[in-house]
Order: C-alpha cells, then structure tokens, then sequence
C-alpha cells in the first residue's frame, strides 16, 4: 500500500515501511556527502547505488518514527535490493513509485497547464 508520505512494500523477506519527505532525506544528507541539491541528478546517473542507499534511510527514518529497533544496515538493504531483482524488482519499482509522487504531491500547478484526464 502507498500513501502520501509512506509505503508498505515486502522487501528483504516481510512487509516494511518506509517513510518519504524531508525527515528522511535530511537524514541521508547529514549521514552522507550528499547534498540536497544533487540527488535528484545522482539517481539519474548512479541508480544502483542511490536507490538502495534512499531505501536504506526511508526504512531507518520509518524505524525511528515508529519507534522499531533498527535491525539492518545499509550493506542488507543492498543485499535485499539484489534478491528482489534488483531495479527491475517490486521493492524498488514501488518505493520509487511512492517517492516520485511524495515529490511530486503539493506542488503548485504552471499557469495555463492543463490536467489530463
């Protein structure tokens, strides 16, 4: 299931939550030599080590919000991303789906554009 601002997926063998939006994403920024500004454009250009590591701190921000022991680290999400097929496989095809429309949701239309229906 996949909401807003998070998203139930089975990944790495059961049904995990991760969490999309600014908590999550600051999270990657201060723990990496990412900037903000860049990641858009590095998982353009580097998906296979960008999608498991926006994964890995989705799951860990889900953890935190929930209070849940933290029980993997960043080398099992990669593990996990490779069992599920990797960006082929469910897991990252509906994180990426939920992300994408957790970036996309509240922004204000360009003037003369037209929904389509």
């Amino acid at each position: 299931m996949i909401s807003k601002n998070k998203a139930e997926i089975d990944f790495g063998g059961e049904k995990r939550t991760f969490y999309f939006g600014l908590g999550f994403l600051n999270m990657l920024v201060d723990e990496t030599e990412y900037e903000m500004k860049d990641l858009q454009s590095k998982t353009s250009t580097q998906p296979l080590t960008m999608i498991p590591l926006l994964m890995y701190y989705s799951l860990k921000f889900s953890c935190l919000i929930e209070d849940k022991e933290i029980d993997f680290n960043k080398y099992k999400v990669i593990s996990w991303f490779d069992d599920d097929g990797g960006l082929s496989g469910n897991g990252c095809m509906d994180f990426m789906s939920g992300f994408g429309a957790s970036t996309n949701s509240g922004l204000p239309e360009k003037k003369g554009s037209k929904k389509k229906v």
